[in-house]
């Protein structure tokens, strides 16, 4: 296992300790559901008390640098704080679920995945084909369009198509989902 795998294990493990909901998503989610690349982010959503993760902050000991006041303002504006292995320079971003119908959604369906030799709960495909459309639409890199276009392609007629129709309509990516449709599933 390598020193990255390492430090998502032990995040893993202290969120389950600390009873911390949490679903893997990001880049992460994306290899697994789709084309495996190397990636130096980890993105984790977490559903939890500002307290709670507060205390999981602490939990974790010496040896990692994460400020407590950017938990503060992660947990009122709905946003991220990193925790980053101070030994290695790995970086995870923790995610407070945003309070919208899709995030809630979105939450509901994570599944259990088996990696690192333990189990942990990740996005489905849908879901990360739909978060990927929408850091696509708001600029945030090509990288995005192309991980999501890859879960599609490797999931294929598996997808659940009348739940990604539904709320790529509502989250405004309904033409980004058009255009990986006509990529994968071609007219006959």
């Amino acid at each position: 296992m390598n020193d990255q795998a390492n430090f998502l294990k032990r995040l893993v493990d202290k969120l389950s300790a600390s009873n911390i909901p949490f679903m893997l998503v990001g880049s992460v989610a994306a290899s697994y559901h789709g084309h495996p690349r190397s990636t130096f982010d980890i993105d984790l959503v977490v559903e939890a008390s500002e307290e709670a993760l507060c205390r999981f902050a602490r939990s974790l000991g010496e040896g990692y640098y994460v400020d407590e006041d950017s938990i503060r303002e992660a947990f009122r504006n709905r946003s991220a704080f990193n925790i980053i292995d101070e030994a290695t320079g790995f970086k995870a971003d923790l995610i407070v679920r945003k309070d919208r119908p899709f995030s809630r959604t979105e939450f509901g369906r994570r599944v259990c995945v088996h990696i690192m030799d333990k189990s942990v709960e990740m996005a489905t495909p849908e879901d990360v084909i739909l978060s990927k459309l929408e850091w696509s639409k708001l600029g945030a890199s090509e990288r995005q369009f192309a991980d999501a276009l890859q879960v599609a392609r490797t999931q294929g007629q598996n997808l659940d198509l009348p739940y990604l129709e539904k709320w790529s309509k509502e989250l405004g990516v309904a033409d980004l989902w058009d255009k990986i449709q006509k990529m994968i599933f071609p007219d006959p």
